[in-house]
């Protein structure tokens, strides 16, 4: 009997491998996002090919921007190829033939061409501006100056310039108030061109004593926003995409422009403004806020024991009279473009974040270029 049942056992093994499936089924996998996750990194992490981000944001629709993703949120994985049954060599794997994969949808985002010059925005900030170098001479007996034009730069001695070093060229502003508050505000560096450093000259000096200035340069302007002078600073060039990728704001913002650039008194469209919100309040470059003015009515039946209310105003909704792209964020500021307005408004207007179904309403017909 005994005998009997290992026989039985023996055969049963022998079935189940000559008949076992050939396929191992795929396992689908999921990922919970971390602070700092991007798909970009996921795909590196998963696959070892970066390059794969648009397929996995494809899968995953719920995504509004692949650069920033919210900690907690489930990422739907790539399912795990399956593991086939090996085949003897001597029999040949049939190839079924290719199947052309449709192209990558390219992700698209505002071009800012024609709408400002992205290396003249300038920025505002709340700790005072130290710039790096001063132009204080030229080759030439011109006032103002331009493209092309040869300049000499004195730079603090803590910096270390090479040539081919690119710098704005522009002014600090003076101390400025907040427009609602009145406290101080900060400083806004307007930019009026850039420059390249091409050689150092290392002048000698003699005043009473002999001394060598080896943090002198010479420079070329290669671009000019509005003539430029003897006496303006320079600051490290910055380069910002022409292209910017809307990004959703998921938060809860009230600010204001608190300034503007070349302080201009009458804001409109592409307006390039400064608001009082940057990075560490959540702001991102690709950002749109609404711009908005309050609406106070007079009561129509006014109470005299009304303590809350002692002028007899009703605050109704917000009027929304523009909305704004941010180009750059900073810590506690951003710079941003006036997208649209439907009436001039001035520093100190409010601005507030819009629900994402307003944003893509917005930016749909201005999706005009692909993004880096």
């Amino acid at each position: 009997m005994k005998k009997g049942y290992i026989t039985f056992m023996l055969l049963l093994t022998i079935v189940s491998l000559l008949f076992a499936p050939p396929l191992i089924r795929a396992r689908t996998l999921t990922h919970i996002v971390e602070k700092g996750d991007t798909l970009w990194d996921l795909c590196e992490k998963y696959y070892g090919d970066p390059e794969l981000w648009p397929k996995l944001w494809q899968m995953n629709p719920f995504i509004t921007n692949p650069h920033l993703l919210n900690p907690g949120d489930v990422i739907t994985l790539f399912e795990e190829p399956p593991v086939k049954e090996t085949k003897p060599p001597e029999v040949a794997e049939e190839v079924p033939p290719a199947i052309p994969t449709e192209p990558e949808p390219e992700v698209m985002g505002i071009g800012l061409e024609g709408l400002t010059e992205v290396n003249a925005l300038g920025y505002l900030s709340h700790k005072k501006i130290r710039p790096w170098g001063t132009i204080f001479a030229t080759d030439s007996s011109r006032i103002l100056l331009s493209g092309g034009d040869i300049v000499f730069v004195i730079f603090d001695e803590s910096r270390q310039i090479i040539a081919g070093d690119e710098f704005s060229i522009g002014n600090v502003s003076p101390l400025l108030k907040h427009p609602i508050t009145g406290e101080n505000l900060g400083y806004v560096f307007t930019i009026c061109g850039r420059l390249t450093v091409e050689k150092r000259l290392g002048l000698a000096h003699r005043d009473k004593r002999f001394y060598n200035k080896q943090n002198v340069y010479q420079a070329r302007i290669i671009e000019a926003f509005e003539p430029i002078q003897i006496d303006q600073v320079v600051m490290p060039f910055r380069p910002l995409s022409q292209c910017v990728m809307p990004v959703h704001y998921s938060g809860e913002l009230v600010t204001n422009i608190v300034a503007s650039r070349g302080t201009q008194i009458i804001l409109k469209k592409n307006s390039v403004v400064y608001i009082d919100a940057g990075s560490n309040q959540g702001v991102a470059r690709g950002n749109i806020f609404q711009v908005v003015k309050t609406n106070l009515v007079p009561d129509p039946k006014p109470e005299e024991e009304d303590i809350f209310e002692p002028e007899g105003r009703l605050i109704l909704p917000d009027i929304p009279i523009g909305t704004i792209l941010v180009l750059e964020s900073m810590p506690n500021t951003s710079t941003a473009l006036v997208l649209s307005a439907t009436e001039p408004f001035s520093t100190g207007a409010y601005v507030k974040n819009m629900a994402w179904p307003e944003t893509r309403d917005l930016i749909s017909s201005r999706l005009n270029c692909p993004v880096d």
